[in-house]
């Protein structure tokens, strides 16, 4: 833990919190909040408010062309779906104060909205209570890469070095280099900023899914990891060069995906990244 006080101390990047991001982790910490308190947010965020309603008539959830209000999406598809709705899409905004481009951002962002799509998918086939949920944990889940790159910027080239060299996992890499990993970074930015508590756990455990072991949140942590394997399997983002020291397949039994449903999350897998990338604003640009 000292390694990552040192580091976290010594962090100047963090990446900025849009203000409605601010404000909707706000409502979610309060809990006598309710439906009209996000709608009223999300309504304050025209842009925000216009790509929730295009994503909730889009063909994923067959309701093409049905809602037309924020009202009526959280009372068609739930107070949990819609609030969490809005936090991916507000995550997908978040922005880096650093400007040295240590990560192929391009990358960085397919893959994160790659693990966040398609662990919606894997969601809906496992009937996991809430898929958006997921949704915003994958594309939280590598911010730690986001603040050690821009905050140590040579320190982690040599990290990227590290990795390739040996072919390890990029987060071994990172404990050789920082004592830490951006793991362990990225659960203290979350708990710093007060994100639920399941949102916290995928960012800690996406590695380790199996030190997640009691809790509401084993299956959401669990689905977190099959996705990001999947994504790195079929090179949403980059490809998978690395071994793994957990066996995606007993995962999937875990959480109950069987394998015409994974082979299924896979075929519309590329799709659906490509138009998230449309829904969420991000680009080779971005």
């Amino acid at each position: 833990m000292a390694d990552l006080e040192v580091i976290v101390k010594k962090a100047k990047n963090l990446p900025a919190l849009p203000q409605v991001t601010t404000k909707l982790l706000e409502v979610f910490d309060d809990s006598k909040s309710q439906a009209k308190d996000v709608g009223k947010i999300i309504e304050g965020d025209q842009s925000l408010a216009s790509q929730i309603l295009k994503q909730v008539n889009s063909p994923f959830y067959g309701f093409s062309g049905r809602i037309s209000s924020l009202k009526h999406a959280v009372v068609i598809m739930g107070f949990n779906a819609v609030k969490n709705l809005a936090m991916g899409f507000s995550i997908a905004k978040m922005s880096r104060n650093g400007t040295v481009a240590v990560l192929d951002m391009e990358k960085f962002w397919e893959h994160s909205l790659g693990v966040g799509v398609g662990a919606r998918s894997i969601g809906k086939e496992i009937e996991y209570p809430c898929p958006e949920e997921l949704l915003a944990a994958g594309l939280l889940h590598d911010i730690g890469k986001i603040i050690l790159s821009d905050s140590f910027p040579e320190e982690y080239r040599k990290v990227l070095e590290k990795a390739e060299e040996s072919a390890e996992e990029i987060y071994q890499s990172e404990k050789k280099v920082f004592g830490t990993s951006h793991a362990e970074v990225g659960e203290w930015f979350t708990r710093e900023n007060r994100f639920p508590p399941v949102l916290r756990a995928c960012v800690k455990n996406h590695h380790a899914p199996s030190e997640q072991s009691s809790g509401e949140s084993v299956k959401a942590v669990k689905t977190i990891y099959v996705a990001d394997q999947l994504c790195r399997v079929e090179g949403i983002g980059w490809s998978d060069k690395n071994k793994n020291h957990e066996k995606m397949e007993d995962v999937c039994k875990e959480i109950g995906l069987t394998d015409e449903a994974r082979e299924k999350v896979i075929e519309n897998l590329r799709s659906e990244v490509d138009d998230a990338k449309e829904f969420f604003g991000i680009d080779k640009n971005k």
